[in-house]
């Protein structure tokens, strides 16, 4: 999966190690998981790829959308980009309580 997640990340994926981008898919996979109340199957594990990626993208700009220097200007993003949002509630398994 790191081979997988390097070719979609591209040139970019020179500015981290093989270690960053391992906990980045490791940790993104946790949050899959647990969001969906299911084990990981292949169909996760991609959209775990997909996570990863925008958390190693957002790696020292944690939230940050757009940025001002002017007139000092910053608004952050909330979560995850709606189309992961879709595809994990797609695969979400409801708890009955």
């Amino acid at each position: 999966m790191l081979d997988k997640l390097k070719t979609l990340l591209g040139e970019a994926a020179a500015a981290y190690t093989d270690a960053q981008i391992e906990l980045a898919l490791e940790m993104a996979e946790q949050e899959a998981a647990a969001y969906t109340n299911r084990a990981l199957d292949d169909d996760l594990r991609l959209i775990a790829c997909r996570m990863a990626i925008v958390k190693l993208n957002r790696t020292n700009t944690e939230g940050l959308a757009a940025q001002s220097y002017s007139g000092v200007n910053e608004s952050f993003i909330d979560g995850y980009p709606q189309d992961i949002m879709m595809l994990l509630n797609r695969k979400r398994k409801v708890k009955l309580l």
